[in-house]
């Protein structure tokens, strides 16, 4: 644009406003903190939004019904769980399954009853297996046979 369209272009707005930053950007970080506030308070006069934004409020946050500014939104945020508190509550998940199945294991094992023919019938690992539900071990299908009748 050549100086006289610039000229008539500025001619034809209402207020006229010339601002001179000696050669460097429009930017508000290059204003003054005094000229700064001027600056945003008038800005501020026009937009409501940013007239709550310059109090404080951060515009269109709510959360729980309750409007968000800069000094409660601490009350906000949620406490992050440090590293052995993560791995501590896993350990103990596991720890209530594992004793879980074990107390179904137990309840399951204490309702069954053998008799002599039943144990005779079952393989070596078989017993084995009731062996260590009773808690007992032998090295004899003869041995197991008898502990487990004798435990039961």
């Amino acid at each position: 644009m050549n100086k006289e369209r610039k000229a008539q272009f500025f001619n034809m707005r209402p207020n006229l406003t010339t601002v001179k930053m000696g050669g460097k950007k429009l930017a508000l970080a290059n204003f003054s903190p005094e000229e700064k506030k001027v600056v945003m308070y008038r800005i501020a006069e026009r937009d409501p939004v940013m007239m709550e934004g310059l109090k404080g409020v951060l515009p269109g946050l709510l959360i729980d019904g309750k409007q968000v500014t800069r000094d409660n939104i601490k009350d906000f945020e949620l406490k992050s769980k440090t590293a052995k508190e993560v791995v501590k509550e896993e350990v103990e998940e596991v720890v209530e399954k594992v004793v879980e199945e074990i107390v179904e294991k137990e309840v399951e094992s204490v309702g069954e009853k053998y008799t002599k023919k039943e144990l005779e019938k079952l393989g070596f690992k078989e017993l084995k297996v009731i062996g260590r539900k009773i808690n007992t071990t032998d090295r004899s299908k003869k041995g197991l046979i008898e502990e487990i009748l004798e435990l039961q």
